[in-house]
C-alpha cells in the first residue's frame, strides 16, 4: 500500500500538471486579449459572466475505463505481469484505486495515462520476448545496427519504468521504439533466410528433375512444388519466417525425393547389367562348347538314321477286323505260396456286324 499511494499520487500529479499548464496558458492568453482591449471594457463597463464547468459525461468516463481495462488486459497477454512485476503491479494498484474514487469528478485523463501505461508495458514486454528470441537464433548479425538500437532503447525504457513520475506517453513511445527496432532485426533476418533456403529449395528440385521424379513419382514431385509457390506467396505477402519455413520443408521433400528415385533406379540398372552379364556368359560359353566339342554329323545313340521309325504306325486299313489282346493274369490260392502264376491269354475279334 505503500507503494501504491505515491503511484497513485503521481498520476493525478502529472494530470494535475498537466491541467495546471494548460489552465496558466489560457490565463496568459486572456491577460494579453485584456490588455489590448482595456480601453473597450472601460467603455462597456460590462462585466463577462464567467463560464460554466462542462458537465461531466458519464460515457466518456465509461469509455475511458474500458479502454484502460482493455490496455491491461492486453498487457497480461504479452506477459508484462511476468516481466515488468513492479511496474505492473504498481499501476494497476493505481488503476484498482482510481476506479473506486467516487467524487463525482471526468477522470478520464487519469484513465487515458493508466491506459498509457499498460500499452507501454504490454510493447516492452513484447520486445524483450522478440530480443529473446533473436538471441536464442543468432539472428542479431543480420542487423546489427537495429540490434543495437534496440538494446539501447530496451535499457533506457527499463530506467523510465522504475521512475514513478514518468509520463504514460514517454514510456509507450521508448517501448515501442524498443519493439520496433527488434522486429527490423527479426524481419530483415528470416528475409534473408527465406531468399537463402528458396535457392536451395530450387537446387533440390532440379536435382529431382534430373531423375525424371516428376514422371516416377508425380504427387510427391508436385507436392514439393506447391510448397515453393507457398513459400513465394508468403515471401510477397510480408512474412518472411513463414517463406522459410515453406521453402525449407520444399528442399527437405524434394531432396528425399530425388535421393529415393535415384536410388531406385540405381537399383534397376543394377539389376539390368546383371542380367545382361548372365546372357553374355551363357552365349560366350555356348560358344566355347561348339569350339571344343561340336556336335557334327555323327548319328545321336538310340537314332541310326533319319528315315528310322520310332514308334509303329497304325494305318488302320481293315477297321472291322481288329485283334485286341487282353492278357489275364489267375492267381491260384494253395497251400503252397511259391506256386507259381499261371498266365492266360486270349484273342478276342471284335464283329463290327453284330
Amino acid at each position: 500500500m505503500k507503494k501504491v499511494l505515491p503511484l497513485f499520487c503521481a498520476v493525478l500529479a502529472l494530470f494535475f500538471v498537466s491541467c495546471a499548464s494548460t489552465k496558466q496558458v489560457a490565463d496568459d492568453d486572456i491577460s494579453k486579449s485584456q490588455a489590448v482591449h482595456v480601453d473597450d471594457e472601460e467603455e462597456k463597463k460590462e462585466e463577462t459572466p464567467a463560464p460554466e464547468p462542462a458537465p461531466v459525461e458519464a460515457s466518456d468516463v465509461q469509455n475511458s475505463l474500458e479502454a484502460a481495462e482493455s490496455a491491461r488486459q492486453a498487457a497480461i497477454e504479452a506477459g508484462a505481469k511476468d516481466s515488468y512485476a513492479d511496474a505492473f503491479g504498481l499501476t494497476d494498484a493505481a488503476f484498482e484505486a482510481l476506479k473506486k474514487l467516487d467524487d463525482g469528478k471526468n477522470h478520464s485523463a487519469e484513465y487515458a495515462e493508466i491506459k498509457a501505461r499498460f500499452d507501454a508495458l504490454a510493447a516492452a514486454a513484447k520486445a524483450k520476448k522478440l530480443k529473446e528470441r533473436i538471441d536464442q537464433e543468432g539472428l542479431a548479425q543480420y542487423a546489427k545496427a537495429d540490434y543495437d538500437a534496440g538494446e539501447k532503447a530496451l535499457a533506457e525504457f527499463d530506467a523510465m519504468a522504475a521512475a514513478p513520475l514518468t509520463p504514460g506517453a514517454a514510456l509507450n513511445q521508448k517501448a515501442s521504439e524498443a519493439y520496433n527496432d527488434y522486429y527490423a532485426v527479426y524481419f530483415k533476418s528470416y528475409k534473408k533466410l527465406a531468399a537463402d533456403e528458396r535457392k536451395n529449395a530450387i537446387a533440390q528440385k532440379r536435382a529431382a528433375d534430373a531423375v525424371k521424379a516428376q514422371v516416377a513419382r508425380k504427387s510427391e514431385y508436385a507436392s514439393g512444388i506447391e510448397l515453393i509457390k507457398k513459400g513465394d506467396s508468403n515471401f510477397a505477402t510480408q512474412n518472411p519466417e513463414a517463406a522459410y519455413n515453406s521453402y525449407k520443408e520444399a528442399s527437405q521433400s524434394l531432396e528425399a525425393l530425388a535421393k529415393d528415385v535415384a536410388a531406385k533406379r540405381a537399383e534397376a540398372q543394377k539389376a539390368i547389367e546383371e542380367a545382361k552379364a548372365k546372357v553374355k556368359a551363357s552365349s560366350e560359353y555356348a560358344e566355347k562348347a561348339d569350339i571344343e566339342k561340336p556336335l557334327g554329323d555323327e548319328p545321336v545313340a538310340g537314332i541310326e538314321s533319319e528315315d528310322t521309325v520310332l514308334l509303329k504306325q497304325d494305318d488302320f486299313a481293315n477297321p472291322d477286323e481288329q485283334i485286341i489282346q487282353i492278357q489275364e493274369s489267375i492267381i491260384i490260392n494253395g497251400g503252397n505260396p511259391d506256386e507259381q502264376i499261371i498266365q492266360k491269354q486270349e484273342s478276342v475279334i471284335i464283329d463290327a456286324g453284330e
